[in-house]
């Protein structure tokens, strides 16, 4: 099993240059905050030009300046999602960049854990050097796929309480949250998937690493184009979730104003003052008659025929499964 060090203390140190000059890859997880400049060219021996994308966390620098090659090494940033410490657990984007030398793996982040507890033991005996970069990265996939699903699962309990909560309506500010969830997930890996074909190339010519008859590092470009297939279709399907929103709150916009229109010639024709109507109609029954009954008959007799209009039409047993026959019938 490929060795894994945690840290630059003094024992780790130690450990690393132990490691090395026994010619064993192994895998070095720092925490950014922990490490200096200094440290990583003293013990790993990254040059400055690696050192700069390498440490460069800047939220709005783009990715392609955090990308380097040069035959040795390969650096590049990469993302993993981990779950938070809150009173409400939920998965949240880190960035981590990743330095692919012949000799080890290193990956530098901002999280408070060490990677290798978070994402589990995926350096397997018996495998190629190669095969253990494709594990982590891989291992960190499968994390974005974890939090698109949490996504989902989401949105599917949004559609399925909806009908049982009779009028109440899922929060605008909640689909909004989720919109912005997705528009960040989309904003991080989809430029991951861009660049990462370079990447694959550029690690496939890294000095000193041991390569694999599998081409494992196609298998990661293409877990992340399925990944932002999958974000795009939970956008497509939140959206459609908001436009249903939105046609049920006019529709019931729609069914007041049918309701209170009759109200409103009702109150209009009576509210006239013209003489005849005032010296005709008079005392107690006709404004209980005029007054109340009437508006309270018309009232009646609009929802009576909105309710007609929208009740909902069965259809026909093996309606569905005819027109798919129709639909695959080959046209000529």
């Amino acid at each position: 099993m490929a060795e894994i060090v945690e840290g630059l203390g003094g024992a780790e140190r130690e450990r690393i240059r132990s490691l090395r000059e026994q010619g064993r890859f192994f895998w070095a997880d720092l925490a950014s905050a922990e490490v200096t400049r200094d440290q990583l060219a003293e013990v790993l021996g990254v040059p400055a030009h690696a050192l700069d994308p390498l440490l460069d966390f800047r939220p709005h620098a783009a990715p392609s300046r955090k990308f380097h090659a040069d035959g040795e090494r390969v650096v590049f940033p990469f993302t993993a999602f981990i779950e938070t410490d809150g009173g409400v657990p939920r998965l949240e984007p880190l960035e981590v960049h990743v330095l692919v030398h012949g000799d080890y793996l290193l990956t530098v982040h901002g999280g408070r854990r060490p990677l290798p507890q978070v994402l589990g033991g995926y350096t397997p005996e018996g495998r190629s050097e190669q095969y253990v970069v494709y594990a982590v990265l891989d291992a960190m996939i499968a994390t974005a796929f974890d939090a698109l699903n949490d996504v989902q699962l989401a949105l599917e309990g949004f559609q399925l309480i909806s009908p049982g909560l009779g009028g109440a309506r899922v929060r605008m500010a909640t689909l909004r949250a989720i919109s912005a969830r997705l528009a960040t997930m989309r904003r991080q890996i989809g430029p991951q998937q861009g660049i990462f074909e370079r990447v694959s190339e550029e690690i496939g010519r890294v000095e000193g690493l041991e390569a694999d008859t599998e081409r494992y590092l196609d298998r990661v470009h293409d877990q992340l184009r399925r990944l932002v297939d999958g974000i795009d279709a939970t956008a497509d399907s939140m959206a459609k979730l908001i436009d249903l929103r939105l046609n049920e709150t006019m529709y019931w916009l729609t069914v007041v104003a049918t309701i209170f229109l009759p109200l409103t010639f009702v109150t209009g024709f009576f509210g006239m003052n013209f003489g005849w109507l005032i010296a005709r109609i008079s005392g107690l029954t006709s404004f209980l008659a005029l007054g109340i009954g009437a508006p309270a008959l018309l009232t009646a007799a609009a929802y009576l025929l909105i309710q007609r209009r929208g009740a909902p039409i069965e259809a026909e047993p093996g309606s569905i499964e005819r027109m798919a026959r129709a639909l695959r019938r080959p046209h000529g």
